[in-house]
């Protein structure tokens, strides 16, 4: 977030922050693996499923065994890797329920997000955000979609920045990781779609309307969360009408705060 962080400061133009993954200094080593670790995931380098094997990650950063398995152990504690017993260690692959539910809370804290973002952001700030999806290839592909995702980190995590809360942001850091870590490394809907939803998001954020910035996230994310919510229906025998997914506008009505809790 170097880039954006300037912009924040001098309203200047920015490039996206650099991706790559340089030997880890030796000063808070257990923090800095874990943050690295965190990054990985999110940033689906380390997908649902995939066996975490310690000494290679550990010559990869740079350091010893010991750091990364402190890292690995509090990654667990948090639910976003598990250890199999004779098979080592993986980051863990949830239900699109469990899904659902993470996305839930992420309708509510990053509509919160856009809502103190919307009063303070400035012109070259939504625009900068605008430009990370300048080119992004619309071709569904494993490659185009894990692109998109990337840009799509910076846009949500920017925002959060410039929401300047650190309880909210202390809050979303374990769940940043849980989306991106269990959403596989790409998107859950059409990119096209997403990003329709991104302009309504942009022009409540040009127009600093925190009420109308609020609604389009939330509204954005969850369209997300019926879907998987319907997913899960599915894959647990309902039908329509029935479950979460099938219930789907009396969900959005209570998620949105719009119906009777």
């Amino acid at each position: 977030m170097k880039a954006l962080h300037a912009l924040c400061n001098d309203e200047r133009a920015a490039k996206p922050p650099t991706r790559s993954l340089p030997e880890v200094a030796h000063t808070n080593l257990d923090d800095q693996v874990y943050a690295r670790l965190t990054m990985m995931i999110a940033e689906g380098m380390l997908l649902p499923g995939e066996r975490i094997i310690p000494d290679q990650l550990a010559r990869s950063l740079g350091v010893s065994r010991t750091p990364i398995l402190a890292a690995l152990k509090r990654l667990s504690q948090e639910r976003v890797t598990e250890w199999r017993s004779r098979y080592g260690v993986f980051v863990r692959r949830p239900s699109r329920r469990e899904l659902a539910m993470i996305y839930e809370l992420r309708e509510f804290l990053e509509g919160l997000s856009a809502r103190r973002a919307a009063v303070v952001i400035t012109r070259n700030q939504v625009e900068y955000f605008r430009g990370l999806f300048l080119d992004v290839d619309w071709d569904d592909t494993p490659e185009n979609r894990r692109h998109y995702m990337g840009q799509d980190f910076i846009f949500h995590t920017g925002l959060l920045e410039i929401a300047d809360s650190p309880p909210l942001s202390q809050a979303m850091s374990s769940l940043s990781v849980l989306v991106s870590a269990f959403s596989g490394g790409g998107v859950i809907r059409p990119m096209r779609e997403s990003m329709a939803e991104h302009e309504a998001i942009f022009d409540a954020l040009l127009h600093r309307d925190p009420d109308a910035a609020e609604v389009a996230m939330r509204t954005h994310l969850n369209r997300t969360v019926r879907l998987l919510h319907r997913e899960a229906d599915a894959a647990d025998g309902l039908g329509a009408g029935e479950g979460l997914g099938g219930g789907s506008e009396r969900h959005r009505s209570l998620s949105l705060g719009t119906g009777p809790l």
